[in-house]
């Protein structure tokens, strides 16, 4: 393999590197703003967040480069085993995409499950309404059903 091509990747490497810490950054700060119902800082930063992702995206693009170069698959699990000088910045790497995926999982999961709460309280202030409480039937014509008999009981 040309020293000049190694030494090319070397350097989007290094870069790379650097976008996925950035990118570990907002998502704990993204993390964060949603732990405390800051919605407008959380707003705010997913501009930030969609351009450290395009960075992410962009060293893939290069990767993709330099496999075709230096004639090595791309889909080659042990793409480390063409870099020689690189393997250990090359599995600091996909330590942080881990690390990137883990806390995007968790903010996730933290915001379905406040999405999930809201919903679950409107839904019991509807049912507590002068206007809904007569209702027997639900919009599409079924029997209604009232979950606060059931909790009772389990209660």
């Amino acid at each position: 393999m040309l020293p000049e091509l190694i030494e090319e990747f070397d350097g989007h490497l290094k870069q790379a590197i650097s976008d996925a810490q950035q990118l570990q950054s907002t998502l704990d700060l993204e993390f964060d703003y949603l732990k405390n119902s800051d919605l407008q800082a959380f707003q705010e930063l997913q501009v930030r967040k969609q351009h450290d992702v395009q960075t992410i995206q962009l060293f893939d693009a290069l990767r993709n480069q330099f496999c075709a170069k230096a004639n090595i698959d791309r889909e080659d699990k042990n793409f480390s085993q063409h870099l020689p000088l690189q393997q250990t910045q090359w599995q600091h790497l996909l330590n942080l995409l881990e690390s990137c995926e883990k806390t995007h999982r968790t903010s996730d999961f933290f915001m379905r499950t406040k999405l999930e709460s809201i919903s679950k309280a409107l839904e019991t202030l509807e049912l507590s309404s002068p206007v809904t409480s007569t209702n027997l039937y639900n919009s599409l014509g079924n029997a209604f059903k009232s979950n606060i008999g059931r909790s009772l009981d389990k209660a």
